[in-house]
């Protein structure tokens, strides 16, 4: 099997729950090729509605991948978003992927396949999205960690482990089915001291507790503004 390898961009769109859809549809129309959506939760910053537990948003989150297209359908889903901000508010947060794996003629050795964003004028975001992957039930006390250490909220999917003895040795986590992933974005200069307050999160001090890690993001939209 001949394999492609090509660099690509991540597009991860937070908006409210039943959108997903149709800004999947926007970005199709413009050339994407598809996605996937996750449904999550978002947890808001304001504290008296945190305690009456209102602040909870149901949200779907859309991952779609793009290629030469990104400029085109990053365009579209800000024109959707301005055009209609109450069924398209949320945000977008975009960072590259070095490769991706795609059947066809396998790029010649010692050449690189062609960066789909050349064309776009590429600026630091100043942000960072951190992912913590946790057992169920112990994101909200993270999410609350994180907030005293300057985040503005977050987003927790539910999930599914699939580690096995190997990873165990490897990662020196828990192997516990149901788990929780939180998605923050904060601007870099807070990641030390939120990662230092989540970290420092009972559950996440154990061994096998947690993984945390960051991703560097190339641009941050606000939809619907």
């Amino acid at each position: 099997m001949n394999i492609t390898y090509r660099p690509a961009t991540m597009c991860v769109c937070l908006l409210g729950r039943n959108r997903g859809e149709a800004l999947m549809a926007v970005a199709k129309d413009a050339g994407a090729r598809g996605g996937t959506i996750a449904l999550g939760r978002s947890l808001g910053t304001n504290p008296i509605l945190c305690a009456l537990s209102l602040a909870d948003v149901q949200q779907d989150i859309l991952f779609t991948l793009l290629g030469p297209e990104k400029d085109a359908v990053i365009s579209a889903i800000l024109a959707a978003a301005s055009e209609n901000p109450k069924k398209f508010s949320g945000f977008a947060v975009i960072f590259e992927v070095p490769r991706i794996a795609m059947r066809g003629a396998a790029t010649p050795e010692g050449q690189n396949a062609p960066d789909p964003g050349a064309g776009r004028q590429r600026m630091e975001s100043g942000y960072e999205m951190i992912t913590i992957i946790t057992n169920s039930g112990y994101a909200d006390d993270v999410m609350a960690a994180a907030r005293k250490a300057g985040a503005t909220g977050g987003t927790i999917l539910n999930a599914r482990g699939t580690g096995t003895e190997e990873d165990v040795k490897f990662f020196g986590i828990t192997l516990v089915p149901e788990k929780e992933m939180l998605l923050i974005v904060v601007s870099r200069e807070k990641v030390r001291s939120i990662i230092e307050a989540v970290m420092a999160v009972p559950k996440l001090n154990e061994p096998g507790g947690g993984i945390v890690f960051t991703s560097n993001v190339e641009e941050f939209l606000v939809l619907g503004q």
